[in-house]
């Protein structure tokens, strides 16, 4: 798999997996240190790069540019040249400004300083641990990998479940913070340098960065300018002429800015079971901006193929579903060379994070007012993780959520502690937390198995838009539309698409928008006759998973192939489990904890953990299934 892997005092942990290496590979042992690479040719260059005084620089990943202000000087951020790999660039950065050359690093990336002269070990992560990093220290030494199964099945780490993070993990679809489900097992800070001393085996640890929301009173016009002069600028600093690009496209706003600033001569990819109305949104996107539309239609049975396909890629963060583009692998492949999505612009620039009040009007459907729900106590935002959180008694689990929150969610030396990482106010907590670091985003199955597939980008990760995110006012994240405005501004013709959901162009203004939004959406539920050719299918991207779980048995099968796993975990029943499914065909919607118990249930950690040998599990083919209404 394509990933970083190293040890100190200890063997390499591996990952067993079955899918295919990508690209190419490198592998050292020097000492007690070995430290294993697998990346992509067009991103990795020679590995490891190797300085003039002997250093060795390893890095997965890409990196963007450098800001040497956080070294003090003056010049502000500069692109990297694209004719020089990342390792590279970095090697140039380390013999200019040592170790803390990291502070400056504007990319998605991780990576490791080797300097055997000084006997030190360093790993770094980018600003936001954008590709996450999992440790454990069994006795003298450390084992790291990017795949959270490597370290859980190295020989010389001993672990078990931790009742309270798989409990999170169950709820949230991830634990917070750098927690994971396991015990002695956890991930590395973000925008950090560790280093360890290879004489005594101490750890040191620096975190050089932490979002802090400082917003800045301007006009929402000057905002808009900021955003798309620094967004066309880092997709034209990106794109180079010899590489083909493809865009994951929707019928929203996010992927649609991309093909407004990188133009014609892009594949646009849209995946769905029909072409649904967000497909033909995508197709006449696609074909307005001069580019090709590319659909990929997933067949009937994507969801049950994704549990085998997706399993590498689990890190007890999403679901095995989330790797919604596997299935396409050669498709994709075979057309471009580096795939960009829209991901990241909701946390960012709207108001997916933050929290707001939410009515339910019964048979009209759910209301979010564009408000903030003000949280000014940690109190109040451990009341808010519970209230969104499903109910206990839908899976019951042997463990209290809110005393796992509480005790992980503290005030110490005049910072807010949440899961280990530290935030300077409760501003920064409530506004920042859902992507720092960026695993507390559960979409971490999704960028991990398209870092597998070929180079990925998203352009809202590139710390000069993060920054930009950082001083804009929440009114504007709740009631304004940077990103439409900034599709508007590059190409009107674009913005003149109705969005797949609202039915209305983009850039209106914000009454509008929410009034038309509400309008449409009641006149889709009530009135128009759009119904899908399946029941689990929708007009959106993705499956309707509440019903795919109703009309096909698949769920059920794999549950019952997992049977002696559930058998061999102490905090689960297989009795409760069949309810939660029997419940759920009976109207309560149970996917949360249906989709996420068997993400769980697939990983080998789990089969191992629960004492039984680890590997895939065919569904049973002449079980009885449970029907609706069945006791």
């Amino acid at each position: 798999m394509v990933g970083l892997r190293g040890a100190v005092g200890h063997e390499l942990p591996t990952t067993g997996s079955t899918v295919p290496e990508r690209g190419v590979a490198s592998e050292q042992h020097e000492g007690d240190v070995s430290i294993q690479l697998s990346t992509h040719p067009l991103l990795s260059g020679e590995q490891p790069a190797k300085t003039d005084d002997g250093v060795d620089i390893w890095l997965l990943g890409e990196v963007y540019g450098f800001d040497d202000s956080a070294v003090g000087g003056s010049t502000g951020h500069t692109p990297r040249p694209k004719r020089r790999d990342s390792v590279r660039y970095c090697a140039d950065l380390y013999a200019e400004h040592g170790r803390a050359f990291v502070r400056g690093l504007n990319g998605n990336c991780v990576g490791i300083i080797h300097d055997p002269e000084a006997g030190t070990l360093s790993i770094f992560t980018d600003r936001l641990g954008s590709v996450p990093i999992y440790h454990a220290t069994p006795g003298d030494g450390i084992v790291f990998a990017t795949e959270i199964e490597a370290i859980a099945s190295h020989p010389d780490v001993e672990t078990e479940f931790h009742r309270g993070y798989l409990h999170e993990y169950l709820v949230y679809r991830r634990p917070f913070g750098v927690k994971t489900p396991l015990v002695g097992i956890e991930e590395l800070q973000p925008a950090s340098i560790t280093t360890i001393d290879l004489a005594d085996g101490s750890v040191d640890t620096e975190q050089y960065w932490r979002p802090r929301y400082r917003p800045c009173e301007m006009p929402f016009g000057a905002f808009v300018d900021e955003f798309t002069d620094r967004f066309t600028r880092l997709i034209d600093e990106w794109r180079r002429e010899d590489c083909r690009y493809g865009v994951l496209l929707s019928g929203g706003s996010d992927s649609r800015l991309n093909l407004a600033a990188l133009g014609p001569g892009i594949t646009a990819f849209h995946m769905a079971g029909w072409m649904s109305r967000e497909a033909r949104t995508a197709e006449r996107v696609a074909i307005e901006s001069g580019n090709e539309f590319v659909f990929l239609r997933r067949n009937h049975d994507y969801q049950e193929e994704a549990l085998v396909r997706n399993q590498p890629f689990s890190n007890f963060n999403g679901w095995f579903t989330q790797g919604y583009a596997t299935g396409f692998e050669g498709e994709i492949r075979d057309r471009v060379d580096v795939l960009l999505s829209g991901m990241y612009a909701d946390t960012l620039f709207k108001g997916h994070a933050i929290p707001s009040p939410n009515y339910d009007l019964g048979p009209i459907g759910n209301l979010t007012l564009p408000v903030e729900t003000k949280i000014e106590t940690l109190p109040e935002f451990v009341d808010w993780l519970c209230e969104i959180a499903p109910s206990d008694d839908n899976l019951p689990f042997p463990n209290d959520l809110r005393a796992t929150l509480e005790e992980n969610i503290y005030r110490e030396d005049g910072e807010i502690v949440h899961h280990d990482v530290r935030y300077d106010s409760i501003e920064d907590l409530v506004y920042c937390s859902g992507y720092f670091p960026l695993t507390n985003d559960d979409d971490v199955i999704f960028r991990n198995s398209l870092r597998e597939m070929l180079p990925y980008r998203t352009p809202f990760l590139d710390n000069r838009l993060v920054d930009l995110s950082l001083r804009m006012p929440i009114r504007y994240r709740l009631r304004r539309n940077v990103i439409d405005a900034a599709v508007k501004r590059l190409d009107e013709r674009l913005a003149s698409i109705p969005h797949a959901d609202a039915g209305m162009g983009l850039g209106h203004s914000f009454p509008v928008d929410f009034t038309g939004r509400k309008l449409k959406a009641l006149w889709r539920k009530h009135v128009a006759n759009e119904a899908p050719p399946r029941p689990y299918l929708s007009n959106g991207s993705w499956v309707n998973d509440a019903e795919l779980i109703r009309h096909d048995d698949f769920y059920w099968r794999a549950i019952e192939a997992h049977a002696d796993v559930i058998e061999g975990l102490d905090f689960l029943e297989f009795d409760d489990v069949r309810a939660c499914y029997r419940a759920h065909l009976d109207g309560q919607n149970n996917v949360v904890e249906l989709y996420t118990l068997l993400t769980v249930l697939t990983m080998p950690t789990t089969q191992r953990l629960a004492g039984v040998e680890p590997g895939h599990r065919t569904a049973r083919t002449d079980s009885k299934p449970i029907r609706r209404g069945s006791r």
